[in-house]
């Protein structure tokens, strides 16, 4: 379900932001410039290598600084930590037994934003640090990815919705698995411009 979620999530980034793109910017040129911090609410999916997947709540936090380059593109970043909550995932093998587990992650995105008045899609790249939690364990670094869109309601806050997917190689007790999180969230941010 998560991967038809980012299917549909990237494809509707890349048909809206053509659509931004002919939009007319009448708003202040430095609207999307500055400090933001954000919290995030949200829907988390996962899966481990032999485990099914399994999805659970998320919360996480953000702090970053953009900067409009011009009257078409901001770019960014942000430090980010996410909390899942543990959740039953069966043993794909022997469907009986069930495993509790969820994960932790922290890290650095950046950011690609395509400016339209009060609105702002965006992608982001970043590299984080992803833990499991609960009855296994383990951590890895990895690269992550995502789309998300900032829609301004006033001239310092702003709501966000986005999906990140993560896959790190954690090692267990048959050697590494692959440990896939994916986060589709809320948000409500903080500007400081």
């Amino acid at each position: 379900m998560m991967k038809r979620l980012l299917l549909v999530s990237c494809a509707a980034a890349l048909v809206m932001t053509p659509l931004f793109a002919r939009a007319q910017d009448s708003g202040s040129f430095n609207r999307w410039t500055g400090w933001r911090a954000g919290l995030q609410l949200g829907m988390n999916s996962n899966s481990y290598d032999g485990y099914e997947s399994s999805s659970t709540f998320t919360t996480g936090m953000e702090i970053g600084y953009d900067f409009r380059l011009n009257r078409h593109l901001v770019l960014g970043g942000n430090l980010y930590s996410e909390w899942n909550n543990d959740t039953n995932h069966k043993l794909s093998s022997f469907p009986v037994l069930n495993v509790n587990y969820g994960s932790r992650a922290y890290g650095v995105d950046g950011l690609i934003g395509f400016p339209v008045n009060n609105f702002l899609p965006y992608v982001k790249l970043g590299y984080g640090h992803v833990s499991i939690t609960g009855d296994l364990y383990g951590s890895d670094n990895s690269m992550r990815y995502g789309v998300g869109l900032f829609m301004r309601l006033d001239s310092h806050s702003a709501l966000a919705v986005q999906y990140m997917y993560q896959k790190a190689s954690i090692p267990n007790v048959m050697g590494n698995g692959d440990f896939k999180n994916g986060n589709l969230t809320v948000g409500y941010n903080w500007f400081f411009n």
